[in-house]
């Protein structure tokens, strides 16, 4: 068991400043979709509770 942990290598920190990743997309650009996305469903939240409170 110790042996398995002592040859465990994170994958993660192997991609450092002598190996930078290269991302296939902008990460803003992911943020910025998410948030559009996050505003529209609010906005039909909205819409839909204006309309039930027009229907009392």
């Amino acid at each position: 068991m110790i042996n398995y942990f002592n040859s465990f290598y994170d994958n993660s920190t192997a991609n450092g400043i002598n190996n930078p990743v290269n991302c296939s997309f902008n990460p803003l650009d992911k943020v910025i979709e998410l948030y559009e996305r996050m505003i529209q469903t609010e906005k039909e939240k909205v819409e839909y509770l204006e309309k039930l409170l027009r229907e009392k």
